[in-house]
C-alpha cells in the first residue's frame, strides 16, 4: 500500500513520503522481475481515509475532526473523505481476473487530492 504522500510533497512528511515512493519503485520492480511468472504487482495510492489513523492525525495536528475534515475536504475534488471498503474495493479488482493486465501501475484513490 503506497499512499498520495508518493506523489505529492507535504511539510514534515519526510519520513512517511520517502517509504512510500520507495513502494511505488518497489512495484515497478517487481512488476518486472515477476512477469514472467505471471505475478502481478501494483500500488493503490489512498487519499484521506476515514480510519482510526486518521482519528488519531487530527489530534497531533491539535484539530477537532470536524475541523479537520473542513480542511481536508477543501483539497478534494469529490469533497468527500474515502471509506476503508473503497480502498478494499479496488484491491479485490486488481487481484481479479478482470484486471488481469495491469502490472507494475500505480492507482490513486484520493478523491481527486491530486488534481486539486
Amino acid at each position: 500500500m503506497a499512499s498520495i504522500s508518493s506523489w505529492i510533497a507535504q511539510p514534515e512528511f519526510v519520513p512517511y513520503s520517502t517509504t512510500k515512493g520507495a513502494i511505488l519503485q518497489m512495484t515497478r520492480n517487481l512488476a518486472l522481475d515477476l512477469g514472467p511468472f505471471n505475478i502481478r504487482c501494483n500500488a493503490i495510492c489512498p487519499g484521506t481515509i476515514l480510519t482510526p489513523a486518521t482519528v488519531t492525525h487530527a489530534a497531533n495536528l491539535k484539530l477537532t475532526m470536524d475541523e479537520f475534515f473542513t480542511e481536508e475536504v477543501k483539497k478534494q475534488c469529490l469533497k468527500r473523505l474515502g471509506t476503508p471498503q473503497e480502498i478494499a474495493n479496488l484491491t479485490v479488482f486488481l487481484a481479479s481476473d478482470l484486471c488481469h493486465f495491469a502490472t507494475g501501475a500505480s492507482f490513486l484513490a484520493d478523491g481527486g487530492y491530486t488534481t486539486i
